[in-house]
């Protein structure tokens, strides 16, 4: 597993940097398809978004190509219905979604991004907000055996349409879930059903769920998945329902479960998050400029404790780009984003 994870978590900002100088780059601005870019792209290319709005929906069709954008200047918002991004067509790690928000998506399953059909492609970086599924995963849907790489990522405001959809939801799938940030989805930050080997690792559950219901993540993965160095807080319900029990703190619960499906989790006040984070809609947040937004959701380093600081898993492969122990959260690990 350990080799594994060294090669998917290669597709980093070293390793796009050295696909840069030996594939296309093919540059899409606002007024142009990202559709058209990834249909006309061959292997390898890199599909550089400018700074803008793009109102359509994507897909990568097996096509192992990467499509970046600028972080939150970069936005690609849903148009009518369907998941706004959609890998099921078999891709692979070389097939990578980089530094884009999106959002306003509407769909069954996967409102902002569905992930199916044995794909396995890499989501980095990107910002996922106020998408809406009626039945799985709000935010990304992962299915049919697929084993994607989902790293450092934030989801926020992904919502349900009736049903009862979670921010991230796992269903007969193996994704890599490294170093995300889940703040205020609804109803829980992440759920697993079926046989779901899963690594969920390093990452950040916020204040997930409403009206009466919602943990941090919700385990129904029948002990296959690995829950290690997450941090929760103030999550509706409680921080994970797993084994058929509720915990409220997660250290009970690794105390309880103990290695190898529970390690050193954690239930503490980041102290970086905001309180209530800003219930803007999507045109509002594109006018957000990028230093504010920055400043509401990193860490404030000013010698105060802060829990997620230093607290991720210790191998240094996970470690920050500064060489320091993995930060827990988006903002930490390898593959930060730098905006």
């Amino acid at each position: 597993m350990r080799r594994n994870l060294t090669i998917v978590l290669g597709v980093s900002a070293v390793c796009l940097l050295s696909r840069l100088a030996v594939a296309a780059t093919i540059p899409v601005a606002p007024t142009e398809s990202i559709q058209d870019a990834i249909d006309a792209a061959s292997a390898n290319d890199v599909i550089q978004l400018a700074a803008g709005t793009y109102s359509e929906h994507i897909d990568y069709g097996g096509k192992a190509v990467t499509v970046v954008g600028e972080g939150p200047a970069t936005f690609l918002r849903g148009v009518g219905g369907g998941p706004v991004v959609t890998f099921a067509s078999g891709e692979g790690p070389e097939s990578v979604l980089d530094g884009v928000v999106v959002t306003d998506g509407s769909a069954d399953r996967g409102g902002g991004i569905y992930i199916d059909s044995g794909s396995s492609p890499t989501v980095v970086r990107n910002i996922i907000f106020h998408n809406i599924a009626r039945l799985r995963g709000s935010g990304i849907y992962v299915g049919g055996g697929s084993a994607p790489l989902i790293s450092n990522n934030l989801l926020i405001y992904n919502r349900n349409s009736g049903g009862d959809p979670h921010g991230i939801q796992i269903d007969n799938a193996a994704p890599l879930v490294i170093n995300n940030t889940l703040v205020r989805n609804d109803s829980n930050g992440l759920f697993l059903s079926g046989v779901s080997p899963a690594l969920i690792m390093n990452n950040m559950f916020v204040r997930n769920g409403s009206r009466g219901r919602g943990r941090g993540i919700c385990d129904f993965s029948g002990g296959t998945a690995r829950i290690h160095y997450n941090l929760f807080h103030r999550n509706r319900k409680s921080a994970i329902l797993t084994n058929g029990q509720d915990f409220k703190g997660i250290g009970a619960a690794d105390n309880r479960i103990g290695l190898p499906r529970l390690l050193d989790n954690l239930s503490a006040n980041p102290r970086y998050i905001m309180r209530t984070p800003p219930r803007l809609d999507s045109r509002k947040f594109e006018r957000t400029p990028v230093a504010t937004f920055a400043a509401q959701i990193r860490p404030r380093l000013d010698g105060r404790r802060r829990p997620a600081i230093d607290r991720g898993n210790p191998d240094p492969m996970y470690d920050d780009l500064d060489g320091s122990r993995n930060d827990i959260g988006f903002t930490g690990g390898p593959g930060a984003p730098a905006w």
